[in-house]
């Protein structure tokens, strides 16, 4: 059996998905750790320390870098080279790819009225943005 060393943590079990499989589309074997804990209850991400995304210990260094790159979002000019049909999330305005996303007050609101009542919680969506190129402002 090998060593295996937790190389990024996620409170999604999506999100770590989808660094496995960039892990293992660059020949990296890779294991999630916790994750159908999470999906059973999500409440339960932050007190197992998240979603674990594993690689033999040896592989360490390696799979650090890629998945640096991959949460940098260096792998999209490869893949708008392989898809140039998608386009990247960016500003409607002005097409800047820096954005900021925020969570609406309103969903913050019921996030605290659906603890407080039913004791559960649920991921948040952030449907508010703001480009830092030009200011423009959207919801989705």
């Amino acid at each position: 059996m090998p060593t295996l060393v937790t190389i990024e943590v996620f409170t999604n079990p999506v999100e770590a998905h989808l660094a496995k499989g960039r892990l293992e589309a660059e020949g990296i074997p890779a294991w999630i750790a916790h994750e159908h804990h999470i999906w059973a209850n999500w409440s339960l991400s932050q007190a197992l320390g998240g979603v674990k995304v594993q690689v033999q210990a040896e592989q360490e260094a390696q799979g650090r870098t890629i998945l640096q790159q991959h949460l940098a979002g260096e792998y999209e000019v490869s893949l708008q080279q392989e898809f140039p049909d998608t386009e990247p999330e960016g500003c409607p305005h002005c097409g800047a790819k820096a954005i900021q996303h925020s969570i609406p007050p309103a969903m913050l609101l019921l996030l605290i009225l659906t603890l407080g009542v039913v004791g559960v919680i649920f991921p948040l969506r952030k449907a508010r943005h703001r480009c830092h190129g030009c200011g423009h402002r959207w919801h989705l």
